[in-house]
C-alpha cells in the first residue's frame, strides 16, 4: 500500500474511535469542561476499542458510571 492510498475500512474502524478517545483524554488532561460533550458516544467508542483488544472487556462499570451522571 502506498502512502497516498486511503486507509482500509478495517483501519478506519479501529482508528476513528481511538482518535476521538484521544481528543477526550486531552481535554480532560487540560482540565477543559467535558460535561457538554456527547459522553455516551465516547462510551460507545470505548466499548468499541476495548472490544478489539478483548471482547470480554465490554462488561465493565462504564455503563453504571454513565447512568449516575446528573
Amino acid at each position: 500500500m502506498h502512502p497516498e492510498e486511503p486507509p482500509s475500512r478495517a483501519l478506519t474502524l479501529v482508528e476513528d474511535p481511538v482518535q476521538r478517545l484521544h481528543r477526550l483524554r486531552n481535554r480532560i488532561a487540560r482540565h477543559e469542561a467535558i460535561w457538554r460533550l456527547p459522553l455516551e458516544a465516547r462510551r460507545d467508542d470505548l466499548h468499541t476499542a476495548l472490544g478489539f483488544i478483548d471482547p470480554a472487556a465490554g462488561a465493565s462499570r462504564i455503563d453504571d458510571v454513565v447512568a449516575q451522571r446528573p
